[in-house]
This record gives C-alpha cells, sequence and structure tokens, in this order.
C-alpha cells in the first residue's frame, strides 16, 4: 500500500515512553501510512523496542541521522527526505495520536486540496490522556501571526498536517536553531502567504505529553539559545518588510521585550544593547516603548532588580509589553468540539 501520510518522528533516548506513541499509530483507523522514524543517537533501547514493532509493521522504519548538527530538526528533516506520503505529520516520541487522527485529518485535507497545511486541536496530559483535561490551545479572533508574536500559538509542531511539497517549498525546519524552531516554521508560513484552514470545531485527534525535562527549557537564555531567538525574530522582522506588512513589526515588540530583558538579567548586556538598538531603529519599538525597555534593560544589568522598590518599577516599565496566553490553560470542558466524525 502506497501510503498517503508519512509520519516523522525524531528519537532520542525516550524508550521508556516510546512503546505508547508507537502504539497509538498502529492503532489508526486510517492506514495508508507509514512511521519514519530518525534516532538522533540514542544510547537507551529505542532500536531494540523500534526493531520489535518494525518486525510486526513493515510500515514502520528507522533510520539514524546521517548529517550535522545533531537535533530533532535535523532528523525531521531527513525524515522527510524519506517521506513517500502526500501528507506529513510530526510527531514526537512521547506525544500520542487518537485512532481517528490520520483519518480525520486525511479527509479534512483532501476536501481542500488547495491548502499548504491545516491546525488541528490537541489536549495536554503528563501520564495518560486526558489526565489533565486541558486545551493545548484554542481558537481566537486575532490572526495566527498576531497570536505567534504574542506568544500565545494555536499551532506546534505535532498539532499539524502538511502537505509535503508545501512543507519544503517553505523552508522546512531550520536545524540551526537551538530554540523556537517551530516559531520560526509558523512565521514564515504565515508571513509568506502559506494557505492554511483550522478545524477546531472537530474533536482534539491528538494529545501532547507535558514535558518538564524538555531540553528547550533548560538554560533557557543561554547565550546561544539568546542568538537564535534573536535570529528568529530578525528573519521575521524581514519578512515583514519583504513581503510589505509593515503594520505588523510593532507585534514583534513582545518578543524583542522578552529577550532583551532576558539577556540583561544573563549577564549578556552587549547582546541586550545591540537587539535593543536594532528594534528601535527598525520600527519594533517606538519611541515610549523604546525608553521602557532601555530603563528595565539597564536596572537589570545593574542588578537593581534584587531591590523591593526597583523591582516595582521594572514591573511598571515592562507591564505594557508584556502578554498573556493560553497555552495549556484552558479547561477541556470550556469549549468542547462542536462535531464529531
Amino acid at each position: 500500500m502506497v501510503p498517503r501520510v508519512s509520519i516523522i518522528t525524531p528519537s532520542f533516548n525516550r524508550a521508556h515512553v516510546f512503546s505508547q506513541t508507537l502504539d497509538s499509530v498502529l492503532a489508526q483507523t486510517h492506514e495508508a501510512w507509514e512511521l519514519v522514524i530518525v534516532d538522533d543517537g540514542s544510547t537507551d533501547d529505542t532500536e531494540a523496542l523500534v526493531a520489535t514493532y518494525a518486525a510486526r509493521d513493515p510500515r514502520i522504519r528507522f533510520h539514524r541521522r546521517s548529517r550535522e548538527p545533531k537535533g530533532a530538526c535535523t532528523c525531521r528533516n531527513e525524515g522527510v527526505g524519506f517521506a513517500r506520503g502526500e501528507y506529513l505529520l510530526f510527531l514526537d516520541t512521547d506525544d500520542l495520536l487518537e485512532p481517528f487522527c490520520l483519518e480525520q485529518r486525511v479527509r479534512a485535507m483532501d476536501a481542500q486540496p488547495a491548502l499548504d497545511f491545516a491546525i488541528f486541536p490537541s489536549l495536554m496530559f503528563e501520564n495518560e490522556p486526558h489526565d489533565l483535561r486541558t486545551w493545548w490551545n484554542v481558537d481566537k479572533p486575532q490572526t495566527e501571526l498576531v497570536r505567534q508574536f504574542r506568544q500565545d500559538a494555536i499551532a506546534q509542531g505535532t498539532g499539524v498536517m502538511w502537505r509535503k511539497d508545501a512543507f519544503e517549498r517553505i523552508g522546512m525546519w531550520d536545524a540551526e536553531l537551538r530554540i523556537w524552531q517551530d516559531i520560526d516554521l509558523f512565521f514564515r508560513a504565515y508571513i509568506s502567504g502559506s494557505r492554511y484552514a483550522k478545524f477546531f470545531d472537530l474533536p482534539p485527534d491528538l494529545h501532547n505529553r507535558t514535558n518538564h525535562a524538555s531540553l528547550s527549557r533548560a538554560n533557557f537564555f543561554e547565550p546561544a539559545k539568546l542568538a537564535s531567538r534573536v535570529a528568529v525574530i530578525r528573519r521575521a522582522v524581514d519578512l515583514l518588510k519583504e513581503h510589505g506588512r509593515l503594520d505588523q513589526l510593532p507585534e514583534a515588540r513582545f518578543m524583542v521585550a522578552e529577550t532583551v530583558i532576558g539577556a540583561a538579567r544573563a549577564g549578556e548586556a552587549g547582546l541586550a544593547m545591540g537587539f535593543w538598538r536594532w528594534a528601535t531603529v527598525c520600527g519594533v519599538l517606538n519611541l515610549a516603548d523604546g525608553a521602557r525597555l532601555l530603563a528595565s534593560c539597564l536596572l537589570h544589568v545593574l542588578r537593581a532588580h534584587r531591590f523591593n522598590a526597583v523591582a516595582q518599577l521594572i514591573e511598571i516599565l515592562e507591564s505594557p509589553m508584556r502578554c498573556t496566553s493560553t497555552l495549556g490553560k484552558v479547561p477541556y470542558e470550556v469549549l468542547k468540539p462542536a462535531r464529531h466524525l
């Protein structure tokens, strides 16, 4: 059977939970799929575990990462190269599919052949599906681009189904980034005009595991990750200018402020000041926000935030450049899906 969907999974030392993910793939009601696993150098029992599953079902294929840099995005890009399906679904080793996931997504994509990708709803869990009973995120009136800038994204790596040719055309994953790879991917998609639709009236078909040990959460403001954050924001701003969307430039101020303040607190004063200067020159920060952010940055560099009165002042200075997010916070009961399969 020629696969219609290629499920791409990077793997690295997650054998203790991977069997649940593999079982959820094998349980799919839609049968025209392949699972392409690209391992990132696991030292646990991942390869042996996958071998047992591949022996049961030849639709499961295992590969080892063959190029640099090390990381999940390199594995995902290699997986796309091996993929034979019309559609792509990126699935991590600790997330789970509902049995109807592929059937639901293929039906939605087939019904709108002009789409480059589609966004579907998913739920958060910790140990077993439905134990947290919260949405990964929910639909809102704001555009997806605005929500992305405000750190309230509706789409992430595993919540989307792509047409393979559209994903390749958008440039695939940037494997050089140390953080925000999915943010970068969707900035490129939204700003360049990729065609997409949201299907949040359908039941959630994927469960995202809360991973407190995520590599991206560790040392969140280390220099290499700061550099990646700066690169993502600058690329998004450049794309806005390239596509004549100058009215959207101020939306980047939230990410700029978070990055500048994070750099200042991490002792990276040069990076913080350089990025602040760039944001004021290119039109992301107006005079008022620029002055507030500069004052806050200097207070952090001087370590003055340790004093209560200064901490209160910093709170006042930064509040206009902070935004709120409902990621993982909305209870399932608040917005149950309107229709089912």
